[in-house]
């Protein structure tokens, strides 16, 4: 962030990748965690520092999604799919997320469409934090 700020005009707006582990506990991940909740932290402090310049800072929360990276947890194709299908049931909505619902959440995020946001976390978890 010290290397970017030079380099962003007004209007810009930064954001941040967290996770919705960063509201919960959960057994064998408190490093990664606690990394995200600090990340959480920095973007509200981020956007408090920045607001002055109009330069607007969010996070994006993303639960479980379906990618060859969360496949890679499992020693195996048969493990990855019980893996993938365990955390599905944990979620709300019963599935996994696509890349795609996040990339649409960074692109607007990034756009016009939320010029009155910062500060902000989004969590595009299904539900699995909220509810």
């Amino acid at each position: 962030m010290q290397k970017a700020l030079p380099l962003l005009s007004a209007g810009a707006s930064v954001i941040i990748t967290g996770s919705d582990i960063d509201v919960k506990g959960s057994a064998s991940f408190s490093v990664y965690a606690a990394t995200k909740a600090a990340l959480r932290s920095f973007a509200r402090s981020w956007a408090a520092e920045l607001v002055g310049r109009q330069i607007r800072v969010n996070l994006v929360a993303p639960g479980p999604i379906g990618t060859p990276g969360l496949r890679g947890l499992a020693p195996d194709a048969g493990a990855a799919d019980a893996l993938l299908e365990g955390m599905a049931s944990g979620v709300p909505m019963a599935q996994l997320g696509r890349p795609e619902e996040i990339a649409d959440t960074v692109l607007f995020l990034a756009g016009d469409s939320s010029s009155f946001m910062t500060g902000a976390e989004l969590y595009v978890d299904g539900g699995q934090s909220q509810i």
